[in-house]
C-alpha cells in the first residue's frame, strides 16, 4: 500500500514524459517539413521564373528569352531532385517549344504547379499545435503569396511586352488580378510581421527598382494602349531583382522558424529530464520512508503469526463487563498502559480513554457491540503518566450457550510507530513540494524564504477568506509550487537582468502551463492545487493576466489568494535585477491594482490584518 502514492505519481509523470516525446517527436518531424519547404521555395522561385521567361517566349512567338528559358529549365530540372512532385511540366514544355499553347494558358499551367507546391505549406502550419509557430508559418504564407503575386505580374506582363501585335488583354487583367493579390497579401503580413521583416520590405518599397514597377502597373492600368513600347528583358530583369529581394526575407524567415524549433526542442528535451528527476527525487524519498513502514509491517505480520500460539503472551490483551469494567489484563497490557494490573482490574475501561478520542467513535463501538458484532478501529489511549499510545483493538462479544453476552475481550496491536511513520511520509511528501519550490526559486536566483512566505500569507488570506482546513492545509501546502514551471525555461530568459523581449516574454509566460501540465493528471488534492495555483496564479481580476485571460471569479480562489502572497513578497525582495520596494509602495500598488490585478475582497482582508502579514514578514525574513 505504500507504493501506491509513489506509482500514480510515476505513471503520472510517465504520461507526461510520454507527452512530452510525443511533442518531441512533432518537432522533428516539423524541422523536416521546414527544410523540405526551404526546397520548395527555391523551386517555387525558378518555376515563376522559369513561367516568366515563357510568358515573354510565347509573347515574342518564339523570338525572345529562348536561350534564357532554356537556363532556366535546367535549374528548375535540379531543383526536382531534391523535391518529388506530380505535375505535367513536361507536356506545357513540349507545347510552349512548338508554339502550340496560347500564353494565358500557359501562364495558367504554371500558376497551378505553384499552387499546388504552395498548398504543402498550409498543411504543415494546419499541422502545428504551437500558436507562435502558427503564427510565423501565416506570415512566411503571406510572404510566399506576395512573392507568387508579384511573380504573377512579372509573367503577365513579359508576356504583354513581348506581343508583336495589339495587347493581349488576358494577360493584363492576370497582371491586375495579381497586383490586389499582392496588395491583400501585403496587408496580411505587415499586420502580423515583426518589426525587422516589416523595415526590410519597407527597405525594398522604397527602392528604384520597386517605384519602377509600381510605375508599369498604374501605366497600364487604364487599358488605353495599342502595341506596348517597354523594353521587356529592362522589366523581367528589375521584377525578378525585387522577387528575389522578397525571397531573401522569405528564407531569412524560414530559418527563423527553424531557430525557434530547435530551440523548442532542446526545451522539450530538459523538461523531460526535470520530470524524470522529479520522479527519482519522489522515489528516492518515498522509498526510504516505504523501507521503513514496511519493516514494521513485516515485523506485525510475524507477531500477529504468534498470535495464533499465543495470544495472551503476544498481544495487548483485556477483558471487561457489559457494564465496560476491566476484569482481565495482560502483561503487555500493563506494560503500555503503565499502570499495574491491581490498578487496572474492576476499573471502567475509560481509565486509559484519551480526550483526543471523540465520543462518537465510542458510542460506535458500543452500539455495534452490543449488537453482538465485532468492533474494529483505530484508537489512542492514554498512559498514566499522560503520555499516549494508538492501537488497532478489535473488540469481540464473547456470548453464552443462550447467545447472550457475557463478557468483551480485546485484542490489541502497538500501531504507535506506524502510525507516525504514514504521518512522518505525509509530512515528507509536503515538505518536497516545499523543497522543489525552493530549488524553483534557487534557479531563479532569489530566496527559499520567498516561497516559506508565500505559503504563510497565502494560509493567513485563506483562513481570514473563510475557506475550510483542508483546502487551507492543501493551499498552504501547494502554494510554494506556484513556480515550478519555471524549471523549463531557458537560464538565459529566467535569469537575464534585462528586461525582456516579446518573444522572450512569451516563452517565460509558458511557466505557468508547464507548471499545470506537471499536476493537471494528478487525483491526489495537494498535487490538484498545485496545478490550479500554477496555472492561475498570473491571472488578473479585471482579465489582462496569463496564460487564459480568467476574469474575476472565474480564476480560482487558489489563484487569487497566490497571486496576492506572490505579488506583496515579491515587491518588498531584492532580486538581482531589481531593488526591494518600500511598504509605502508596496500598499500604494496593491490598492491601485484592487480590482484590476487583484480580488478587491482580498485586498481588503489583506488591509484589515496587515499587521498579521508583516509579522509572518518577520518572523521569516531571513534567507534559506
Amino acid at each position: 500500500m505504500t507504493f501506491i502514492p509513489v506509482f500514480i505519481i510515476g505513471l503520472g509523470l510517465l504520461a507526461l514524459v510520454y507527452d512530452s516525446l510525443g511533442k518531441l517527436q512533432a518537432l522533428k518531424e516539423l524541422q523536416l517539413n521546414t527544410y523540405k519547404i526551404k526546397n520548395i521555395s527555391q523551386l517555387i522561385l525558378d518555376l515563376q521564373q522559369e513561367r516568366g521567361l515563357s510568358s515573354g517566349f510565347l509573347g515574342s512567338g518564339g523570338k525572345k528569352f529562348t536561350a534564357q528559358v532554356k537556363e532556366m529549365r535546367r535549374k528548375v530540372d535540379s531543383d526536382c531532385t531534391k523535391i518529388s512532385f506530380d505535375s505535367n511540366l513536361t507536356v506545357i514544355r513540349h507545347k510552349i517549344d512548338a508554339l502550340s499553347i496560347s500564353t494565358i494558358d500557359a501562364f495558367s499551367s504554371y500558376t497551378g504547379i505553384v499552387k499546388n507546391m504552395q498548398e504543402y505549406y498550409l498543411k504543415t502550419s494546419m499541422n502545428i499545435d504551437d500558436a507562435y509557430l502558427v503564427k510565423q508559418f501565416q506570415i512566411y504564407i503571406n510572404l510566399s503569396y506576395m512573392q507568387e503575386a508579384l511573380g504573377r505580374v512579372r509573367g503577365s506582363f513579359n508576356g504583354v511586352f513581348t506581343r508583336r501585335k495589339g495587347l493581349d488583354r488576358d494577360l493584363l487583367y492576370n497582371a491586375f488580378h495579381s497586383k490586389g493579390m499582392y496588395d491583400s497579401s501585403q496587408d496580411r503580413f505587415l499586420a502580423t510581421s515583426s518589426q525587422q521583416y516589416i523595415n526590410a520590405l519597407q527597405t525594398i518599397a522604397s527602392s528604384p527598382e520597386y517605384g519602377y514597377i509600381k510605375h508599369i502597373v498604374d501605366k497600364y492600368t487604364s487599358l488605353q494602349f495599342g502595341n506596348p513600347t517597354e523594353d521587356p528583358q529592362k522589366w523581367f530583369n528589375t521584377a525578378t531583382h525585387i522577387i528575389n529581394q522578397i525571397a531573401n526575407i522569405e528564407t531569412s524567415h524560414i530559418e527563423m522558424i527553424d531557430t525557434y524549433i530547435r530551440h523548442k526542442t532542446h526545451t522539450i528535451r530538459m523538461q523531460i529530464i526535470s520530470q524524470i528527476s522529479f520522479f527519482l527525487l519522489m522515489l528516492f524519498f518515498s522509498s526510504r520512508l516505504s523501507y521503513k513502514l514496511r519493516n514494521a509491517i513485516l515485523r506485525n505480520i510475524a507477531l500477529l503469526q504468534q498470535y495464533k500460539d499465543a495470544v495472551d503472551r503476544s498481544s495487548i490483551v483485556s477483558k471487561t463487563t457489559k457494564s465496560g469494567r476491566i476484569t482481565y489484563a495482560n502483561d503487555k497490557f500493563c506494560a503500555i498502559s503503565g499502570y499495574t494490573r491491581d490498578k487496572l482490574v474492576g476499573k471502567a475501561h475509560n481509565i486509559i480513554r484519551h480526550p483526543d478520542m471523540p465520543k462518537e467513535a465510542f458510542k460506535d463501538m458500543w452500539d455495534t457491540i452490543l449488537d453482538k458484532r465485532p468492533w474494529t478501529g483505530i484508537v489512542k489511549n492514554k498512559k498514566k503518566y499522560g503520555d499516549f499510545y494508538i492501537v488497532e483493538a478489535t473488540i469481540n462479544p464473547i456470548l453464552n450457550h443462550k447467545g447472550e453476552i457475557e463478557e468483551f475481550i480485546a485484542i490489541r496491536n502497538d500501531v504507535t510507530e506506524i502510525i507516525a511513520l504514514q504521518e512522518d511520509l505525509e509530512h515528507t511528501q509536503e515538505e518536497l513540494i516545499v523543497k522543489m519550490g525552493i530549488i524553483t526559486e534557487k534557479r531563479s536566483r532569489e530566496t527559499a524564504s520567498h516561497v516559506k512566505r508565500v505559503a504563510r500569507y497565502s494560509q493567513l488570506l485563506a483562513r481570514l477568506y473563510g475557506l475550510k482546513d483542508d483546502e487551507i492545509k492543501n493551499l498552504t501546502d501547494a502554494s510554494p509550487m506556484h513556480d515550478i514551471g519555471k524549471v523549463g525555461i531557458p537560464d538565459e530568459i529566467l535569469t537575464k537582468p534585462a528586461k525582456l523581449t516579446p518573444d522572450e516574454w512569451a516563452i517565460m509566460q509558458t511557466h505557468t502551463s508547464m507548471g499545470y501540465d506537471l499536476f493537471k493528471d494528478s487525483d491526489k488534492p495537494l498535487f490538484r492545487a498545485a496545478a490550479i495555483i500554477t496555472h492561475e496564479h498570473h491571472e488578473k481580476y479585471d482579465g489582462s493576466g496569463y496564460p487564459r485571460g480568467l476574469k474575476g471569479e472565474e480564476i480560482h480562489i487558489y489563484g487569487r489568494i497566490t497571486a496576492i502572497a506572490d505579488v506583496f513578497d515579491a515587491l518588498g525582495s531584492g532580486r538581482y535585477y531589481k531593488e526591494a520596494w518600500s511598504d509605502q509602495e508596496i500598499f500604494a500598488l496593491l490598492k491601485e491594482e484592487r480590482g484590476k490585478h487583484f480580488d478587491p475582497k482580498l485586498i481588503d482582508i489583506f488591509f484589515e490584518h496587515l499587521d498579521e502579514f508583516l509579522e509572518i514578514r518577520n518572523v521569516f525574513c531571513s534567507s534559506v
